[in-house]
């Protein structure tokens, strides 16, 4: 099973969803200007494409804050 560092993914969710700047666990997606409809299509692709890895769009909404995105693919985050 492929695994990255957390920092890494967190890069690769800020460029998925196009945001300018880093992201941090506690951050509240509804106050993610980017955290949109297309976001969600984005994070399921890269999650596809980095770990095999299925997820869906209500798992997605789901989320409260970039800790729960995370959180989908924690047995992908090197320890």
């Amino acid at each position: 099973m492929k695994q990255i560092k957390q920092a890494e993914l967190l890069e690769h969710i800020a460029d998925a969803i196009q945001r300018e700047g880093t992201l941090e666990p506690n951050m509240e997606l509804e106050n993610l200007e980017e955290w949109d409809s297309l976001a969600i299509v984005s994070m399921i692709a890269l999650y596809e494409h980095l770990f095999g890895l299925k997820t869906t769009g209500n798992a997605l909404r789901e989320c409260k804050t970039i800790a729960d995105v995370l959180k989908i693919a924690s047995d992908h985050i090197a320890p």
